[in-house]
């Protein structure tokens, strides 16, 4: 195995374990004053720094391990449902926006984008299992807060990922 493949599996592993431990950590501590359901999003905001530096099929690795090793780990199979369903929407985004760099997309321009359809999936996984339209009315209230999260993670992540590039140097 050459070095560059050992660096980029190495780099994904410590990427899987801080998403995980991220999640965990912020699932103890509630946004002040936030309303059922919105959190930062920091997890995720380990997807997108994956998406940047190695591209959509690592971003969706990490994402599943996160959802899978988190659910199976402390939060149970109805997190599974929400998060695989908002966390492939959200990656999904990403991705586009991900895909668009080229013609002046940022990166915090795809976080936005995943943060509102992180929502948006877990209002549809809701819908799913609970077979109500109500879910629907607290839709605008979870676009607002993913489009605030998402521009608070995507600077966050646009800081960290020239940083990460040049720690591990890769690419």
């Amino acid at each position: 195995m050459n070095h560059k493949k050992v660096n980029r599996m190495v780099f994904l592993a410590i990427m899987a374990s801080l998403s995980i431990i991220i999640h965990f950590v912020e699932s103890l501590f509630p946004l002040p004053g936030a309303l059922p359901g919105i959190k930062l999003g920091l997890s995720n905001t380990v997807s997108l720094i994956v998406l940047y530096i190695y591209g959509p099929v690592s971003a969706f690795v990490i994402l599943i391990i996160r959802v899978l090793l988190s659910s199976f780990l402390y939060a149970g199979l109805s997190s599974l449902i929400f998060s695989l369903a908002g966390g492939i929407l959200s990656v999904s985004a990403a991705v586009l926006i991900w895909r668009l760099r080229e013609k002046g997309f940022s990166i915090v321009g795809a976080s936005t984008a995943g943060g509102v359809f992180h929502n948006i999936g877990q209002i549809l996984a809701a819908y799913a299992v609970l077979r109500t339209d109500s879910v629907f009315y607290y839709l605008p209230v979870l676009i607002l807060s993913g489009t605030i999260t998402g521009i608070a993670t995507g600077i966050l992540a646009g800081i960290l990922v020239p940083r990460l590039n040049k720690v591990f140097n890769l690419l």
